[in-house]
């Protein structure tokens, strides 16, 4: 068997692996089709943005359903080796890792997810081994314009991306656009030098090595997005700090600021271990030593509450 060979197996592992979780926890099994997520949908139009470099963690679906169950989730293949799509996989891999694959893909973009019209193997090869971003011919699907928060925070993103030509931010609210672009220095319109994008494209991805850590995913509880939480660092610990931070530096800043973002976040502070203790232990007791288990308690919160203090008179 060929290495090429090998390196499907590994990846069809993987995939099996992925329909097995989601399977478990009542998740799709399969990426979203975009075709089905704009079924009755009243959308302005499509821009063509030519070639673009697309993360490749943002391509999240087909546009259409007839490639849809040959790969999960994350785009690993979940066809047998016996296949077409393993052997054109596994061509695909050994071009890879011979030459490099450099065709561009062709996508659709709506509402800040990538749908895959042609690539499908590229896409899954290249996320298999790690790449970052992918090129591709990128045809914008415009979204109504409703009011709604998601429809205020793509016209925040299209300005940005119109002044940044970043595509890998998103936020969860309104008015981050502006604030990343004021914590750089920037004016509302200024536009970037092309060291200040890549500065910002470095450090980003710095960062999201970082937050993409089970703890951290933890730490925000999914409740913000990695864009949220790298203006949520920047503003406390300034843009200049985090981009000199090497990648265990930057962890240890992030595990250091956990109570302030999680209050940033409005996210509720955990009851500390000992707390829920006490309180099983105050339950089995009586009389006075309720009131002297609640001083405990409180006594226990003080250390997290700074954090809040802190950020609250800011």
């Amino acid at each position: 068997m060929s290495y090429a060979s090998l390196e499907y197996e590994k990846a069809l592992a993987l995939g099996q692996k992925e329909y097995k979780a989601c399977q478990a926890k009542g998740l799709p099994l399969y990426p979203p089709v975009l075709d089905e997520v704009l079924t009755g949908v009243d959308t302005r139009g499509e821009v063509e943005l030519g070639l673009v470099d697309v993360p490749i963690h943002l391509i999240t679906g087909t546009r259409s359903a007839g490639r849809q169950r040959a790969f999960s989730p994350s785009f690993y293949p979940l066809l047998g080796a016996d296949t077409e799509l393993a052997a054109k996989w596994t061509a695909l891999c050994s071009a890879h890792l011979s030459e490099g694959i450099n065709e561009p893909i062709k996508v659709y973009e709506y509402l800040h997810d990538f749908y895959v019209q042609e690539g499908h193997k590229r896409v899954s090869v290249l996320r298999y081994f790690g790449a970052i971003t992918i090129p591709a011919m990128v045809t914008r699907i415009l979204p109504p314009d409703d009011g709604s928060l998601t429809s205020r925070i793509y016209q925040e993103y299209l300005d940005f991306y119109h002044l940044t030509g970043i595509n890998y931010l998103w936020f969860t609210e309104t008015g981050r656009f502006a604030r990343l672009q004021s914590l750089l220095g920037k004016g509302p319109k200024e536009p970037w030098t092309r060291e200040e994008l890549q500065d910002l494209f470095l450090v980003y991805h710095r960062f999201l090595e970082v937050y993409d850590a089970k703890s951290a995913r933890e730490l925000l509880a999914r409740k913000v997005t990695a864009g949220d939480a790298l203006v949520m660092l920047i503003t406390i610990c300034g843009y200049s700090l985090l981009r000199d931070c090497t990648g265990p530096e930057l962890k240890t800043t992030l595990a250091r600021l956990r109570a302030e973002l999680m209050v940033i976040a409005q996210i509720p502070r955990p009851q500390p271990p000992v707390k829920k203790l006490l309180q099983t232990v105050t339950k089995a007791m009586t009389g006075t030593t309720g009131a002297a288990a609640e001083m405990l308690t409180e006594q226990t919160g003080e250390a997290g509450e700074e954090a809040e203090q802190t950020v609250s008179a800011r």
